[in-house]
């Protein structure tokens, strides 16, 4: 059972979030690891002891409506449910820690708990597929594609990002995080500085030359392409948690990768990644890709053999996607 339970605390570890739910998961897998030697029984805690185990103030907060497991924190467990499965198949373990609740009808003495069980790792099926219309209106069409995600360093860095990737992510300090946004501010103003110094250049009466036109084209090429290239990815990171890593930062033999955003508390967290999946269609491999021009602002999954017609949705919580079909 000590395997099963370390076994959650390290898919914790390895999914950083200050998400409610998570928070909720590593001090029960915490305080159940201090048991993991007694029976089951010895195991369970109640809500107050959660939520006392998580930090929170049991006099100004309800536990129960905190911890909320009919509703919110159940429904983060069955979601995550398949990445711990597929974390406790790699470590080659027989079972996987399932968090659960033990209900009570009330009553002095009787109070619900919570409890980490230990599960019977399913064997692999060849039935985890999507329900997609067909085309031709007539069957529906079994389709899924199920994402993988690539362990931590298993992407190689450019030699340019090997110094900030050497372990497959880069842990940002509060200093790093202003750093770069200084960093950021300071290509945004020379850049405008450029542009200005430019067009100040030309506000001199004399004939219009091709230096003159040169000039007047890098007025407009230099700030859009400061914006484009360098400071808007880190602004799409921030507000997207995820975004497809330029080919600058990735080595020459590597297929698509991903930079993505983890947030645990005051630590930021980013991790050069790669997702992909077997696809259901053709058998060939789906990557991550920027869906535009169809799907803006997403990434979607796209097969390696056929780009434009194999086009799966991806989901970096449940790591499913679903045949994107264009009516």
């Amino acid at each position: 059972m000590r395997e099963v339970i370390q076994c959650l605390i390290d898919w914790l570890d390895s999914e950083p979030s200050d998400e409610k739910g998570h928070r909720i998961l590593r001090a029960l897998a915490q305080e159940s690891l201090k048991k993991a030697g007694f029976d089951e029984s010895k195991r369970r805690f109640t809500a107050d002891e959660i939520v006392a185990a998580v930090g929170v103030s049991i006099e100004t907060t309800d536990p129960k409506k905190w911890i909320d497991w009919p509703g919110s924190l159940k429904k983060y467990c069955e979601t995550r449910e398949p990445q711990i499965i597929e974390f406790a198949r790699k470590r080659g373990l027989s079972h996987y820690p399932q968090p659960d609740r033990k209900s009570t009808k009330g009553g002095p003495g009787r109070l619900t708990t919570f409890y980490i069980k230990a599960e019977p790792v399913p064997e692999i099926t060849e039935e985890d597929h999507v329900v997609v219309d067909d085309l031709a209106g007539s069957n529906a069409v079994e389709l899924k594609a199920n994402y993988q995600m690539t362990e931590l360093g298993e992407v190689k860095p450019s030699w340019l990002a090997s110094w900030l990737f050497r372990h497959g992510q880069v842990e940002l300090r509060q200093w790093h995080v202003w750093g770069l946004l200084g960093w950021l501010a300071t290509i945004g103003v020379f850049a405008v500085l450029i542009a200005y110094a430019g067009w100040l250049s030309l506000s001199v009466s004399r004939p219009v030359t091709t230096s003159d036109l040169t000039l007047l084209i890098s007025i407009f090429v230099i700030p859009y392409g400061a914006w484009v290239t360098i400071i808007k990815p880190w602004i799409l990171l921030l507000d997207d948690r995820i975004v497809v890593a330029h080919e600058l930062f990735t080595n020459f033999y590597e297929q698509s990768a991903q930079f993505e955003l983890l947030r645990d508390g005051d630590l930021r967290v980013i991790r050069l990644v790669r997702y992909s999946a077997a696809c259901p269609i053709c058998g060939a491999t789906i990557y991550l890709e920027k869906g535009e021009p169809d799907y803006r602002r997403r990434l979607v999954g796209r097969c390696y053999e056929s780009p434009r017609e194999h086009v799966f949705s991806f989901d970096r919580i449940t790591r499913c996607g679903r045949l994107m079909v264009d009516r």
